[in-house]
């Protein structure tokens, strides 16, 4: 990668123009206290707390057994990546085990400090992390990303965002960083919007788990309503995996158009 990626694109204020930019903000504040709380925990909820081995390998078996087998089946190359919903780089750091460069994208500043912190501790030079604000402050400094990504993904992220139109702006900025042999692949709780999942999502958060709450809980989202953004956004379907799943991915390329 000639670029610098330090310093990640720009965006035609495809974030600044949010229509609901207060919900960002409310998320932000939420997975900034998440990560000063336990960021390991409220990213891997399914594993015992505390267990920091098991969830550093929970990354490297995602990435040995889920997006490996992905970017070789489509021919992706090895230059750049970029992950969405990096948290502390539980991905990261063993992706920089095969691409020239990892770049690091989340909507929490804590978990973005952590996670350059534990770069510099392990001595991984070939990675870089910034937050959804900076990114927004200066578009410009990541002009020289456009159309120069490789492999764009996102996992267990996008299920927690509440606002349809972040999503779509975050679909908009993969468009526009992919290259043009890249791919993007992006997971999505596509279950059906059943009676006690909308009971569920009814409920206040003080009679709920912890992990059913605002800003934890995964939101289900119509294929249909995600498949139409896609195509919005110019970017094509290649393969859909696990289809009406909790565990629903997409790959992706950008379209002719």
């Amino acid at each position: 990668m000639s670029a610098n990626p330090s310093r990640p694109h720009n965006s035609d204020e495809s974030f600044s123009n949010l229509e609901s930019r207060s919900l960002t903000d409310v998320a932000a504040s939420r997975w900034n206290d998440f990560a000063r709380t336990d960021a390991y925990t409220y990213i891997k909820t399914d594993l015992p707390r505390g267990d920091r081995r098991a969830f550093w390998q929970s990354g490297e078996t995602t990435v040995s057994e889920d997006l490996l087998p992905v970017i070789r089946k489509h021919a992706v190359p090895l230059g750049a990546a970029l992950e969405i919903g990096c948290g502390v780089g539980r991905l990261v750091f063993p992706m920089a085990c095969h691409f020239a460069w990892v770049l690091g994208l989340d909507i929490a500043p804590e978990m973005t400090r952590q996670a350059a912190a534990l770069a510099a501790e392990k001595k991984v030079s070939n990675v870089r992390f910034f937050t959804l604000a900076e990114y927004e402050r200066c578009p410009g400094d990541f002009a020289q990303l456009q159309g120069s990504v490789d492999f764009i993904y996102s996992l267990i992220v996008f299920q927690h965002v509440a606002d349809f139109s972040s999503i779509d702006a975050h679909l908009q900025l993969i468009s526009r960083l992919l290259s043009t042999q890249g791919a993007a692949y992006l997971q999505f709780d596509t279950r059906p919007l059943t009676i006690p999942y909308r009971v569920k999502t009814a409920l206040p958060d003080f009679v709920l788990p912890r992990f059913w709450r605002r800003g934890i809980r995964r939101i289900r989202r119509s294929a249909d309503e995600l498949e139409t953004s896609f195509a919005n956004c110019n970017l094509a379907i290649v393969e859909s995996l696990g289809c009406r799943t909790e565990y629903h991915r997409y790959v992706l390329r950008k379209g002719k158009g």
